[in-house]
C-alpha cells in the first residue's frame, strides 16, 4: 500500500508497507511508534533548513549576525526559519514565517526572498527597494528530492533506535 502526502504544491509518495511490516516485528506502542516517526520527520526536513539558511546568508551576509534595536536583542535571521512536525506526525514543514512566537522577525524573510517595489513617501522621499533572492524556493528544489530519499532510511533508524531503548 502507498500513502500519498500532498501539501501546498509538492507531492510526496512514501511506501508504507515496509514500515508497518518493520512495526509489526518490533513490538512497539503507538506513542513510541509515533515518537520515532517525528523524529526522522524533523530529520528529513532539517535538510531543507540548513541549505535555506545557507542560501540566506550567501544573498544577506548580515543575516547571520545577532541583531539589536532600541536595546532589544533579536537573534540572528537565519534562526528565524524553522521547522514544525505535526503532533499526529503526519507531516512537517519548513516555514520563514513563525506564527507562535511573538516578537518574531521572521516577517522581515518574506522580503528579502521575494523582494519589494521602489517605494517613496507622501513627500515623495526615496525609500528604495529590495531585490528578489528567491533564497527559500531555491533551498527547496536544491534538497527535495534529498530529503524524500532520506525520510525512508530515517523512518526505519529512529525505528530502530527506539526498539533497542526497548530491549
Amino acid at each position: 500500500m502507498s500513502n500519498t502526502v500532498t501539501t501546498g504544491s509538492a507531492q510526496v509518495k512514501v511506501d508504507s508497507d515496509k514500515v508497518n511490516a518493520f512495526f509489526n516485528a518490533l513490538d512497539l506502542n503507538n506513542k513510541e511508534r509515533k515518537k520515532a516517526i517525528k523524529a526522522a520527520l524533523r530529520k528529513s526536513v532539517l535538510i531543507i533548513r540548513k541549505q535555506a539558511q545557507t542560501n540566506l546568508i550567501s544573498a544577506i551576509p548580515s543575516a547571520k549576525t545577532k541583531g539589536e534595536h532600541n536595546g532589544k536583542v533579536f537573534k540572528p535571521l537565519k534562526n528565524e526559519i524553522n521547522i514544525t512536525v505535526y503532533k499526529n506526525a503526519s507531516g512537517a514543514r519548513v516555514d520563514m514565517i513563525d506564527r507562535r512566537k511573538n516578537g518574531s522577525r521572521a516577517y522581515i524573510l518574506r522580503f528579502f526572498n521575494q523582494g519589494t517595489e521602489e517605494r517613496a513617501t507622501k513627500k515623495g522621499h526615496n525609500r528604495g527597494s529590495i531585490k528578489a533572492t528567491n533564497f527559500f524556493a531555491n533551498a527547496v528544489a536544491a534538497k527535495k528530492t534529498e530529503a524524500e530519499k532520506s525520510l525512508e532510511k530515517n523512518i526505519i533508524e529512529m525505528i530502530q533506535k527506539a526498539a533497542n531503548k526497548k530491549k
